[in-house]
C-alpha cells in the first residue's frame, strides 16, 4: 500500500503542472487541523512452548486526539473538479487505549497468562490524495479522499505468573501504518475551514523468541476520525 501512495502521489505531483493554464489553476495549501477520534483496538498474544500454543485477544476502545499541520498542492481542472495531493504530521498530544488480557486454562507452559496491555500514539507523518467537485464560484467543495500514515507508537502487554503473582511487562516503541479513507467539505469564506469525517485500519504484529519459549503479539486498530482544519487566505 505504501508503494501504491508513493507511486500515486509521484503521478498527481508529475501530472498537475502538465495540465493546460488555461484548464487548471494550481495553489499550494497550507492547514492546521485539530483531530478527535474514536480508536477500537484489539490485542492478541499468542505463546508457544512444551510442544503447544495459546492464544487469548481482548478489545478496547476510547477517545484520542491530535494536531495535523499539512502542506499540499491542489488543481481545479475541467472548471470543476478538484485533485490535489498533501504531506502531513501528527502531532498526537493526549489518549491512550487499555486493555487487559483475559487467561487461558493453567497448568500448561503454554498458557497465556492475565495482565493489562496499553497503545498509545506519539507522532507521525503521511500523505493524502484528494478528489472532488465544487460549485462554480469555488467557495463549497466536496471530496473524498484516502492516504496512508506511518505513525510512531508505544504498546505495551503485561502478564501475571499465577503460579507466585509475580508480574512482567513488555514495553516496546514500534510504528503502525493505518490506511485512511473519508470524505470531506472544503469551505471558502475568506480564511479556508476544512471539516474531514475518516475511516482508518491498521495491523502490527510481531514476534519475540526466549529460551523454550515463542510470543506473537498483534496489535489490530481501527478509528473513526473527525478534524476540522483552517487555512489563510490565499
Amino acid at each position: 500500500m505504501i508503494r501504491f501512495a508513493v507511486r500515486t502521489t509521484l503521478f498527481v505531483c508529475l501530472s498537475l503542472p502538465a495540465t493546460p493554464p488555461a484548464r487548471a489553476q494550481s495553489e499550494l495549501t497550507l492547514r492546521l487541523a485539530p483531530e478527535a477520534s474514536w480508536l477500537s483496538a484489539e490485542h492478541s498474544k499468542r505463546v508457544t512452548a512444551g510442544g503447544g500454543s495459546s492464544e487469548s485477544a481482548t478489545t478496547a476502545s476510547g477517545p484520542t486526539f491530535a494536531v495535523n499541520p499539512s502542506l499540499g498542492l491542489r488543481t481545479h481542472v475541467l472548471g470543476g473538479v478538484l485533485a490535489g495531493v498533501e504531506f502531513e504530521g501528527v502531532l498526537a498530544n493526549r489518549g491512550m487505549i487499555e486493555g487487559t488480557i483475559e487467561p487461558t486454562p493453567n497448568g500448561e507452559p503454554h498458557d497465556v497468562w492475565p495482565g493489562e496491555w496499553d497503545l498509545r500514539d506519539r507522532f507521525g507523518v503521511g500523505v493524502n490524495l484528494l478528489l472532488g467537485l465544487g460549485s462554480a464560484d469555488r467557495s463549497t467543495q466536496g471530496y473524498v479522499f484516502g492516504g496512508i500514515r506511518r505513525m510512531w507508537s508505544e504498546f505495551a502487554t503485561s502478564g501475571v505468573n499465577p503460579a507466585d503473582g509475580e508480574r512482567g511487562e513488555r514495553r516496546e516503541q514500534r510504528s503502525r501504518r493505518p490506511a485512511t479513507v473519508g470524505v470531506g467539505l472544503l469551505l471558502d469564506r475568506g480564511w479556508s475551514v476544512d471539516v474531514r469525517i475518516g475511516y482508518s485500519r491498521s495491523l502490527t504484529e510481531w514476534t519475540v523468541e526466549i529460551p523454550g519459549v515463542l510470543l506473537d503479539y498483534g496489535y489490530s486498530a481501527s478509528a473513526v476520525t473527525l478534524s476540522v482544519g483552517v487555512a489563510p487566505p490565499h
